[in-house]
């Protein structure tokens, strides 16, 4: 049961995080910052939709030809999703090339993100090694 509530937290966390750089990306690349409920809900869709679209190409395609294609069509199906759900206060959408701007921005956020966190464990990894004689 514990385990579970864990899961459950550590998703719950993940979607709130993720909502946040859909945030700060739209508020860069189309000039306003929508809510955190459609921007968690953006994060939702888009990544039931991307599991999904996933599973299906590792079946139809494989290898590294497969990994660039799932990684093209991610990146459309995500600026789609964007577009669809993340609307200006205004109404209308945003526009799909802006759209796919949010998805780059997004991108480059959590590459960044995984750097930080890799150097951070890389440094605490090095730190324990050089402690050990």
């Amino acid at each position: 049961m514990t385990a579970l509530l864990i899961i459950l937290l550590s998703i719950v966390i993940g979607i709130i995080i993720a909502a946040f750089v859909v945030q700060f990306a739209t508020k860069i690349a189309a000039g306003f910052r929508p809510g955190l409920g459609i921007a968690a809900l953006a994060v939702i869709v888009g990544g039931i939709a991307g599991a999904i679209v996933n599973v299906i190409l590792q079946h139809v395609v494989t290898g590294l030809g497969g990994s660039a294609i799932s990684l093209v069509i991610g990146f459309l199906l995500n600026s789609f999703i964007i577009n669809l759900i993340v609307k200006p206060a205004g109404g209308g959408q945003m526009g799909f090339g802006k759209a796919c701007l949010v998805t780059l921005i997004e991108y480059i956020v959590w590459i960044v993100i995984a750097i930080i966190i890799g150097v951070l464990f890389g440094a605490a990894f090095v730190s324990m090694l050089g402690g050990a004689h």
